[in-house]
């Protein structure tokens, strides 16, 4: 956990498992929370830096439904110098268009293709996560070589006391969050072993996983804004896995119950 995480109470009441073990409550008796995925609006008109430091993506809203990348900046390293800084801007002739490609992990996602440097975002609240599969892009013509992948968000220092405070109090609830559709995933498997393996394993896994993706966002120790949205977007996540395995639970009771229906010949 990082630096001025915070361990939400233990569920109460109705919201506290009946048993050790969270799978034997069943399926029917833990649900996933129902949260919301944060809107387009809350990137759009804001400054975001890689690490809160380097570089710079800047959001409007598209003509349709979406975003479009007004500026893109990104920082790396000389081709022909490894050794020194460089910058390269990607310049387009109109807002650099992107496609929405649904909610896999509980987030809208967007494909963003720029001709050398093809990427891959996902959008947090005041922030996005950035993924490019194929590593750092190289823009020979100015002898730059630069990744985009990684965590987007504001400026460290734009960060003031208040949000700090704010960001405190709103830890504590997205730890909450994420046991809950985690303890609700967890049920949904059943008895089935491997399943419950698996997503016990992710979930242990996942403090390292934040700590990877915050260790180098400036100052992440003292507003810890990083490690807050990351660990909402595993409680999308955990949401979206959920719903998707209950749609697959449906679609084959559906063909099943289609067989049953035809006339044995």
């Amino acid at each position: 956990m990082l630096p001025g995480a915070l361990q939400a109470a233990p569920p109460t009441g109705s919201e506290a498992p009946k048993s050790d073990h969270p799978a034997a409550a069943g399926p029917a008796k833990l649900k996933p929370l129902g949260l919301k995925p944060p809107g387009d609006g809350t990137i759009v008109g804001r400054d975001l830096l890689r690490d809160g430091s380097t570089g710079l993506i800047a959001f409007q809203h598209g003509a349709g439904k979406g975003i479009e990348i007004t500026r893109l900046l990104l920082a790396g390293e000389a081709i022909s110098r490894p050794s020194e800084d460089c910058r390269v801007e990607v310049v387009a002739a109109a807002p650099i268009e992107t496609k929405f490609v649904g909610q896999p992990n509980g987030l809208a996602r967007y494909d963003v293709e720029v001709e050398a440097c093809p990427f891959s975002l996902e959008v947090l609240d005041g922030a996005v996560v950035v993924t490019r599969p194929q590593g750092a892009c190289e823009f020979a013509a100015a002898d730059c070589r630069a990744d985009p992948a990684g965590f987007w968000g504001p400026a460290a220092d734009s960060i003031d006391a208040g949000q700090i405070k704010q960001m405190e109090r709103a830890r504590g609830l997205a730890e909450a969050n994420m046991r809950a559709n985690f303890r609700a995933l967890l049920a949904s498997a059943g008895k089935d072993k491997a399943a419950i393996k698996k997503i016990a394993g992710e979930q242990a896994g996942f403090s390292s996983q934040r700590e990877m993706i915050c260790r180098n966002y400036l100052r992440e120790d003292v507003h810890g804004f990083c490690a807050l949205r990351i660990t909402q977007a595993r409680a999308l996540a955990l949401q979206a896995e959920f719903e998707a395995k209950a749609k697959t639970r449906e679609d084959e009771k559906s063909i099943k119950a289609e067989i049953k229906k035809k006339p044995k010949l």
